[in-house]
């Protein structure tokens, strides 16, 4: 397992972050809930059916983990003095482009489903099974999330 889990670290750790970045807006929350979700693993020994699954749940983990940290009643009373934009973290984006922080305003699933679409290249389908959602729906959070990025841009002109 050691082998195994190491490889699965190296190979989902930084995108992991990347998503987790995408809800927290904070690199502390993000690298808790990446390593949480590695635990779960551990703690579960879950046998993948392939590469594709691993990385789903992984994915699906890591937004469940987002939510519930989220809606935690001590971030809702506590403000942080070490939240910084996002452009500061160590982990960031490699785009630079004013599209990623209208990306970054959009609703949560929007803002994953075209994050995932268009960063990290995943079909529809896999997009689908790690967001616990049907395809369909995965469709209409990319379309409205597409028109509301479209309606931001058109605004700023």
């Amino acid at each position: 397992m050691d082998r195994d889990f190491d490889r699965i670290v190296n190979s989902y750790a930084d995108m992991l972050l990347r998503i987790c970045m995408h809800y927290t807006n904070n690199i502390s929350d993000a690298e808790d809930v990446v390593q949480a979700a590695f635990l779960k693993l551990v703690e579960k020994n879950i046998v993948f059916e392939s590469a594709d699954h691993e990385k789903a749940w992984l994915i699906r983990v890591c937004i469940n983990l987002c939510k519930d940290s989220l809606k935690s009643s001590w971030k809702k009373k506590v403000y942080s003095v070490h939240d910084r934009e996002f452009k500061d973290q160590p982990y960031e984006i490699a785009d630079e482009s004013p599209l990623l922080s209208y990306i970054r305003t959009l609703p949560p699933k929007h803002k994953t489903a075209i994050y995932l679409f268009y960063y990290e290249d995943m079909p529809v389908s896999r997009i689908a099974s790690a967001m616990g959602a049907n395809q369909n729906t995965v469709l209409s959070w990319l379309r409205r999330g597409r028109k509301a990025l479209e309606k931001m841009i058109k605004e700023e002109v």
